[in-house]
């Protein structure tokens, strides 16, 4: 079973579970984050989720052989956090703005 769809799709499911809780625990706090903090915070997020897919992705092809390597195509299980950035963004300002009761 190759694993690579499954890397190249939990990664960014993981930082949507991140910038939603960093967003629900802004807005219990009381203190929503700005359009441009959130942006900040979604592309360090978005960037740094991005190395994580390229480590995971290569440590799948050399140490567990699960992943196929396809050369330059591999590309294209890397980047899906990083074109998750406008995802993360919206999520962090919007969440960190709901009134909790």
């Amino acid at each position: 079973m190759e694993l690579a769809p499954l890397i190249a799709w939990s990664v960014p499911a993981i930082g949507l579970l991140l910038v939603v809780a960093f967003g629900v625990a802004r807005a219990r706090a009381d203190t929503s984050v700005g359009w441009f903090a959130a942006l900040g915070i979604a592309i360090v997020l978005g960037v740094f989720l991005t190395f994580a897919q390229v480590f995971l992705n290569t440590f799948c092809i050399e140490t567990l052989k699960r992943c196929v390597s396809r050369g330059d195509v591999n590309m294209s299980y890397w980047f899906q956090s990083f074109m998750a950035i406008p995802v993360y963004w919206l999520c962090i300002a919007g969440i960190s703005r709901l009134k909790t009761p």
